[in-house]
């Protein structure tokens, strides 16, 4: 992925001030940094310090870091199920369970469409929880995570579903709501795109060596951003629905890149 010596630019836009210190300080071990630090990771990245710091304000006020001693900021992942998704993005494949054919269903034909922002935040949850439209107003997933209903109901709630959606399980569907349901998600797309990924990550780290700290360390933040976005973002299927081989092959080869892309960063931070 092209990368600027300006710009380090994720999906559709530039990566933000906010999103480079909720980054940084989910890798940091100790999820905290100084703030010298972390200004010296935004002009590594093209990002004024003036704006990271209006962002440390901003992400205190929503309760996402708090200021520590002597100038330092901590990730407050505990307030925030998002956050905690991202802080362990290793451990994804561990909240799948084995499936008994059941699956978890979303009624949300009362949430009011007018309210952009909690449509929207409504809208995360379910996509972040691989729930996919079955029926207007009824989206499913496969019951197999971890806790079952309750848990992923709780789970949801946290991430932001709206408070007029119904959780529950669902059992005997027809056969032809069956079938449908089992093709809800695109399977190859998915497959391709984790062996493309894998690729660029493999590609990437072999470049480091013939690569400056600085370029290392803009490129694995965006790319790594992307790995661990497609990470979260997997539906966690079934083995009979979609193997999950090729998402195993991909959490460890992001487990390798970030390993050896964490030490360039905390070479770059202590200067």
């Amino acid at each position: 992925m092209a990368i600027t010596d300006k710009k380090c630019n994720i999906e559709e836009g530039e990566l933000s001030a906010s999103d480079l210190v909720l980054d940084l300080l989910a890798a940091h071990d100790q999820h905290r940094l100084p703030v010298a630090a972390l200004c010296r990771a935004a002009m590594i990245c093209g990002i004024r310090e003036q704006n990271v710091r209006v962002a440390l304000s901003r992400l205190s006020q929503q309760g996402k870091v708090a200021s520590t001693d002597r100038g330092s900021y901590a990730l407050n992942s505990g307030s925030n199920s998002l956050l905690r998704d991202v802080d362990n993005w290793l451990r994804r494949e561990q909240q799948a369970v084995a499936w008994n054919g059941g699956w978890i269903g979303v009624v949300d034909g009362a949430v009011p469409r007018r309210h952009k922002v909690v449509w929207r935040r409504h809208e995360r949850a379910l996509l972040l929880r691989g729930f996919r439209p079955l029926k207007a107003g009824l989206h499913l997933r496969p019951d197999n995570l971890k806790g079952g209903v309750a848990a992923v109901r709780h789970d949801l709630q946290g991430l932001g579903l709206a408070g007029q959606a119904l959780v529950m399980a669902v059992y005997e569907l027809s056969d032809a709501d069956e079938q449908q349901a089992r093709g809800l998600w695109n399977l190859k797309a998915l497959e391709r795109s984790y062996r493309s990924l894998i690729r660029r990550l493999q590609r990437s780290q072999a470049r480091f060596p013939r690569q400056t700290d600085e370029r290392i360390a803009r490129e694995s933040l965006l790319l790594g951003r992307e790995a661990i976005r497609t990470i979260l973002h997997d539906p966690l299927l079934p083995e009979s629905l979609m193997g999950g081989g090729v998402r195993h092959q991909l959490i460890e080869c992001m487990r390798d890149y970030q390993t050896v892309a964490k030490t360039v960063w905390l070479r770059l931070l202590e200067e």
